[in-house]
């Protein structure tokens, strides 16, 4: 397998606990998903997924062929576009990518629920599309305290493009314990 990541970002941020993933474009992430994956579950984490980006059945796909059995999905993408979206036991689907507040809740219980969890929130560039600059910041407040206060890790991933602001950035960056650059 290909090593993607240029430094060890995963070791890094399983020791600091909050970290974004800057991804130049949204095939890159694609093609190192299962890498990225795989080094989660060799951590021994299980694994939430949060996406405002690709539908619940691409995420399983990458699951699958990263051979990780422990992990929940949270889809914001499925539900606005599949009106019957079929009930899964690892999945919460959510109405809509502007509903941080119901994504926030269910991130926090299955936190609260315990062990060594890893969070990953694809992409925070997707969630801009339906929330406020300031309504992220919250959303990411508010994560980033969650995992810290029930010992978790918590990566965010920025699809780079010229609509992220450089001042947005800066103050995602008060939150942030590591970061790295998937080229």
């Amino acid at each position: 397998m290909e090593n993607k990541f240029n430094n060890d970002f995963i070791e890094r941020i399983t020791n600091d606990g909050v970290g974004m993933l800057f991804v130049k474009q949204r095939y890159k992430l694609d093609e190192a998903a299962v890498e990225l994956l795989s080094r989660i579950k060799n951590k021994g984490f299980k694994l939430v997924y949060v996406t405002s980006g690709l539908p619940y059945k691409s995420i399983q796909e990458k699951l699958d062929l990263a051979k990780i059995n422990d992990y929940f999905i949270i889809d914001s993408v499925t539900a606005p576009i599949i009106q019957d979206t079929v009930l899964d036991n690892k999945c919460i689907f959510i109405k809509s990518p502007g509903d941080l507040t119901e994504i926030s809740i269910n991130l926090e219980n299955l936190l609260k629920k315990g062990g060594e969890t890893f969070v990953v929130i694809d992409s925070i560039t997707s969630f801009l599309i339906y929330n406020s600059e300031n309504e992220i910041l919250r959303f990411i407040h508010f994560t980033s305290s969650i995992a810290r206060e029930e010992k978790s890790k918590l990566v965010f991933i920025v699809i780079e493009n010229n609509g992220i602001s450089k001042n947005f950035l800066d103050k995602i960056r008060s939150f942030i314990d590591e970061e790295a650059v998937l080229d």
